[in-house]
């Protein structure tokens, strides 16, 4: 039996079986101290919106550090989510200009074209990795599309830069040898995107970073090292969250034959399939915030200045607001209240985008393979404390 005692993060058996652990914690334990991390996490519904929709309480301003530490790439400027109001609510409403639905729809075209090019690769093999490749190069050529960036550098170095990224979070733990080649990584970043965003000033065209540095309201601009951060944004948050949530849909269609017919026939049942699986499988485990001052919370008291991780991941699947929560129903009343993407300032604010690319991923990947099937039934999950995807899902057409 899982207790709240048994809590880490860093365990393999959290890893690959999170659900039980944050039930434990939501009706034992939950405001909790991870003592072997230095951190609180909170785990109940109510608790974690709460710390998304007051930031005077529960600040972002130390989300990037704390994720990042000395690979943040771009250190010098708050990034959008690790600002606070007003200093975000500026960021957002510039940023916003780059995503109105006008501008996405636009995109659709282009990213159905990608999608198709990246099925032609795999349709014809006996079977295939759906998550390293299909799912995995999915996000990464759209998000450089999108970006105005160069093709082959995406397919090439855009996976190895947000996979050094990722590693950054056990710095504490890695050799110096794969210190120094995270930090290359970020160079490289870093570099690539100074280049393209001054090119883009000279020669805009019809991409976000062009949108970006035009953005403009009340006379107010972005600074390069703004359109920069959001630049490192879009590109990390873009490449990773959708390639686990695309290969984690087809896994839930396939557990299900009902909804695998469903979504072969009818289009409209795509979105719901994406939303119950942000809500069902959680990508993204927490989002990290700073309190503040002191908190009080069940019996709990939170110090000022403490490093807090709302489980985002076990909110979606409090039994107090979403019933049978460990049941994928993309019917389910509330679907809409999973706070997968967030909620409150912090929205992510590409989810119309990155929804449209992963339910555009999923479709055309059966439609083009009506008969595409598991290899095997097992899966294993990425060993991550950060996000939840398959590591692997051998798939046949």
């Amino acid at each position: 039996m899982t207790t709240a005692t048994a809590f880490d993060p860093m365990s393999e058996d959290y890893q690959q079986n999170p659900f039980g652990y944050y039930r434990a914690m939501r009706h034992e334990a939950p405001a909790y101290f991870i003592e072997s991390m230095g951190v609180w996490a909170l785990f109940r519904y109510e608790d974690v919106v709460t710390t998304l929709r007051r930031p005077e309480l529960y600040s972002s301003r130390d989300w990037i550090n704390n994720a990042l530490g000395e690979f943040d790439p771009v250190p010098q400027v708050p990034s959008i989510i690790s600002s606070d109001p007003p200093d975000h609510a500026r960021l957002r409403r510039l940023a916003s200009k780059a995503f109105v639905p006008g501008l996405i729809k636009k995109m659709e075209p282009g990213i159905r074209g990608l999608i198709s090019e990246l099925l032609d690769e795999v349709q014809d093999r006996s079977e295939f990795d759906y998550v390293s490749d299909f799912a995995a190069n999915v996000p990464v050529n759209v998000t450089a599309q999108i970006l105005g960036a160069d093709k082959t550098i995406a397919r090439n170095e855009f996976k190895r830069w947000t996979a050094d990224l990722i590693r950054s979070g056990a710095r504490s733990v890695l050799p110096q040898e794969e210190l120094d080649r995270i930090h290359r990584s970020v160079n490289e970043l870093r570099g690539y995107f100074t280049e393209l965003i001054a090119y883009r000033r000279i020669h805009p065209g019809d991409d976000l970073v062009s949108a970006l540095v035009q953005a403009e309201e009340d006379q107010q601009v972005l600074s390069a090292d703004e359109v920069l951060s959001l630049t490192f944004i879009i590109q990390f948050g873009g490449a990773e969250t959708p390639s686990h949530l695309i290969s984690s849909a087809l896994w839930e269609c396939f557990g299900d034959p009902a909804l695998l017919d469903a979504v072969k026939t009818d289009p409209d049942v795509l979105p719901l399939v994406i939303d119950e699986t942000f809500r069902h499988v959680s990508p993204v485990r927490f989002l990290g915030r700073t309190t503040t001052q002191d908190i009080e919370l069940h019996g709990k008291v939170i110090p000022a200045d403490s490093v807090l991780l709302s489980y985002i991941a076990s909110a979606c699947r409090d039994e107090t607001v979403f019933a049978e929560p460990d049941t994928f129903d993309i019917n389910r009343p509330g679907l809409s209240r999973h706070l997968a993407l967030g909620m409150g300032p912090h929205y992510c604010i590409g989810a119309v985008l990155g929804k449209m690319m992963c339910g555009l991923a999923l479709g055309m990947t059966l439609q083009r393979m009506p008969n595409l099937r598991p290899v095997a039934d097992d899966v294993t999950w990425l060993p991550s404390p950060w996000v939840r995807g398959l590591a692997s899902y051998l798939v046949a057409p």
